[in-house]
């Protein structure tokens, strides 16, 4: 055609259009628009190097960075040491919250900013050797007929159990059955009683090692009075060969999340450990436990 030249890259005749209202330049409609020149790059949006001083350049101009990057690595060591660190703003404000069996709120963040958190669950038992009372601290007035259940021990850690028992019988002769209960691994709901370990009958001390006979994973003390007798008393356990650590029973662990948390769908809290979070707007954390009645400390950031 008249209007038409060959393109000396491909050897095709090419047709030859005039600029457009727009200004549109002939080449642009055959090959695509071309890149933008740096001085036609606002400032802001122009590339930036990372560097102490120029040392040298590389391929397409890019400056080289002296020693191999130096600035960035110390860059990325900064950036970790500022991500390792608990930031305080206004304080680190601590409280304790008991936790039960039904879900409870601990979080509600409110904060259009957001907030960082500290969730410890405190160590119940802790090193080789534990001790700490089942009942008492105060002592425990039970009048029969009546029973009681202990919260669960953790004794996932230990080897050995030891049980005292200090009692005053204010009316009637007992007996007074002390039973030691394991907590149903299948369901971990079921206490099962592995042995009775104090039968009373009289004010009196009692000392009793179950050696690891129903020292298993979580346990607690089951105590029946029977009808006509009334009892005060204490018992304390000693719990020994045990590992480095805390216990790991269920019973000491804080299930974590919404507001339909449960002991099995929850982000476990194990008993000596923390957990921090941030919490953006408007987030709400609740907690919830297997069982018995738990602390747990809670620092805002």
């Amino acid at each position: 055609m008249a209007n038409d030249i060959i393109d000396p890259r491909t050897r095709m005749p090419v047709r030859v259009r005039r600029a457009g209202s727009l200004g549109q330049i002939d080449s642009e409609f055959d090959y695509g628009p071309q890149p933008i020149e740096k001085r036609d790059v606002p400032i802001d949006l122009r590339e930036r190097y990372i560097r102490h001083d120029i040392g040298g350049v590389g391929p397409g101009g890019v400056p080289l960075l002296p020693g191999g990057g130096q600035d960035l690595s110390q860059l990325i060591h900064d950036v970790h040491s500022l991500a390792g660190t608990v930031v305080l703003r206004r304080g680190l404000l601590g409280r304790v919250q008991t936790i039960t069996s039904v879900p409870s709120l601990v979080i509600n963040q409110l904060e259009k900013d957001g907030r960082g958190y500290l969730l410890l669950n405190p160590a119940g038992v802790v090193g080789l050797t534990a001790q700490g009372t089942v009942f008492g601290n105060p002592d425990v007035t039970l009048a029969g007929a009546a029973t009681l259940a202990s919260g669960g021990l953790g004794v996932a850690n230990y080897n050995t159990g030891r049980f005292i028992v200090i009692a005053t019988f204010v009316a009637g002769a007992g007996p007074v059955t002390f039973d030691l209960q394991t907590l149903d691994p299948v369901y971990g709901i079921t206490w099962v009683t592995t042995q009775t370990i104090f039968n009373l009958v009289a004010t009196g001390n009692a000392y009793a090692n179950v050696g690891n006979f129903g020292i298993d994973v979580d346990t607690r003390m089951f105590v029946t009075v029977p009808a006509g007798t009334t009892i005060t008393f204490s018992v304390g356990f000693v719990l020994k060969d045990g590992l480095e650590g805390t216990s790991a029973g269920a019973t000491q662990t804080i299930f974590l999340g919404g507001a339909g948390v449960s002991n099995v769908a929850g982000y476990p809290l194990l008993a000596g450990k923390e957990r921090s979070f941030y919490f953006e707007e408007n987030v709400s954390l609740y907690a919830v436990t297997a069982g018995p009645s738990l602390s747990m400390n809670i620092f805002e950031l």
